[in-house]
């Protein structure tokens, strides 16, 4: 239920509780002015030796007065049945619904008055306990009741003498005043009742309006739900073809550049050797154990790329130290002259930034001996005001119009990734500069 709801629905809880002890005050001083009435008038007339002109002018013969003690403990009864249903006491609560009647019908008798107040007050303790048939099956036994109290049929079977007869024993303004309070303590509680009951029913209905309104709010949710539903798979469906779409690049990254660089250090050393079979087979023989090596260092590379996992340089070295051995094994292979000049020795990159500049590193040099022929390369790394900046320049045949192929493509992508940017020239020689914003800072 919402805030403004709960806000409205205090008051009328506060308003019921007020009515309710209302009525029991006013049902507690009609019962006692009564039982005062009942013992004090025969006691009045006796006094005053009129005894027999008081018993001739009733219908029937009253109780004797002791009795009004039955009525003193049937109306305490009733009173501790309600505080301990109130309480919880009194297990699924049915006991009470059995037993307040029952004590308000024992006053009644107990006084010999025609006196139902009790019953409403009855009424207002349980009924807005009682739900659906329970409560129909109350208010008609209830009902019963009340119509039974008001007629004379229980003052013909059990002799009951009416209230209006003991005040016909007063004469003027003494009976006037007491038929002034009886029947102003009557009004008062039948406005009670009736009040109670109209704010109980305006409850019932403003909290099935609301469960209304909540159902309401509630089907319209589940339509949205059902929306959402719907467009959520189809955005889990749409990311996993996402996902295998960057796998598949990233798998293809990994093995052009592992691919790229183990083969072309493999031609280059092949070219060597077969130059060399002739002059010197000693140095032929050394150039093919060369060969072997990268070749098996390309199959490792290989093999941890389509397991997901980092360069086996970066696994085993600082980036520094796996740069420095990534460039001498080159230069082994292919006669390549290449100088590596790493102005930051201990940088301070994380595991995707690494792996980046490993790669970009590993391609243009690749690139540079495979495309460009070049024999001179030169690869510096530098950081300044959170950004490393990669240069990898050489003195090969360079290239007018440059094309993005597979391995500028996905030097881009890397960086592109991490938030960097990619530069190239064709003119003297073949040159890259790729800068990345590093995101720990420059050095440790």
């Amino acid at each position: 239920m919402s805030e403004g709801t709960d806000n409205r629905t205090m008051p009328t809880d506060e308003s019921l509780t007020l009515l309710r002890q209302g009525t029991l005050l006013i049902n507690l001083a009609m019962c006692v002015f009564l039982g005062a009435v009942f013992v004090l008038t025969p006691l009045r007339a006796v006094q005053r030796a009129e005894g027999v002109n008081f018993l001739q002018g009733l219908s029937m013969l009253p109780a004797a007065p002791w009795s009004v003690s039955f009525a003193a403990l049937g109306l305490f009864a009733f009173v501790a049945v309600d505080l301990a249903y109130r309480r919880g006491r009194l297990g699924n609560g049915w006991l009470a619904f059995l037993l307040e009647p029952g004590f308000a019908l024992l006053v009644i008798l107990a006084l010999h008055l025609d006196y139902n107040g009790l019953l409403l007050l009855a009424v207002v303790n349980l009924v807005d306990s009682l739900h659906g048939r329970g409560r129909m099956v109350f208010l008609g036994a209830m009902t019963s009741l009340y119509l039974l109290t008001s007629l004379d049929v229980l003052q013909s079977v059990l002799g009951m003498v009416s209230v209006s007869e003991y005040l016909a024993y007063y004469e003027g303004q003494p009976r006037q005043l007491m038929q002034t309070a009886i029947g102003l303590l009557s009004a008062l509680n039948l406005i009670l009742f009736i009040g109670y009951m109209v704010i109980l029913v305006g409850r019932r209905t403003e909290e099935n309006a609301a469960i209304r309104r909540l159902n309401s709010q509630l089907a319209r949710a589940n339509d949205k739900l059902s929306v959402l539903n719907g467009q959520l798979k189809e955005y889990a469906a749409e990311s996993e073809r996402m996902a295998e779409t960057r796998e598949r690049n990233r798998l293809a990254r990994e093995i052009h550049d592992t691919l790229g660089h183990a083969l072309t250090g493999i031609t280059a050393g092949a070219d060597a050797c077969i130059q060399m079979m002739d002059i010197s087979p000693e140095m032929a023989r050394k150039q093919m154990e060369l060969i072997a090596k990268t070749a098996r260092a390309g199959m490792n590379e290989v093999r941890r790329s389509v397991s997901a996992l980092r360069p086996d340089a970066l696994e085993r070295f600082r980036l520094s130290e796996a740069l420095d051995k990534l460039c001498s094994e080159m230069q082994q292979t292919s006669h390549a002259d290449i100088r590596l000049d790493v102005q930051t020795a201990d940088m301070r990159l994380s595991q995707d930034e690494e792996d980046a500049v490993y790669r970009i590193v590993q391609e243009s040099v690749t690139n540079a001996i495979r495309h460009g022929h070049a024999t001179e390369i030169d690869v510096s790394l530098s950081c300044q005001e959170r950004c490393m900046t990669i240069v990898v320049q050489d003195n090969g045949i360079g290239c007018v119009k440059i094309e993005q192929g597979f391995g500028l493509r996905h030097m881009r992508e890397r960086l592109r990734l991490l938030g960097g940017s990619l530069r190239v020239n064709g003119k003297n020689g073949f040159r890259i500069e790729a800068s990345i914003p590093l995101r720990w800072g420059d050095e440790i």
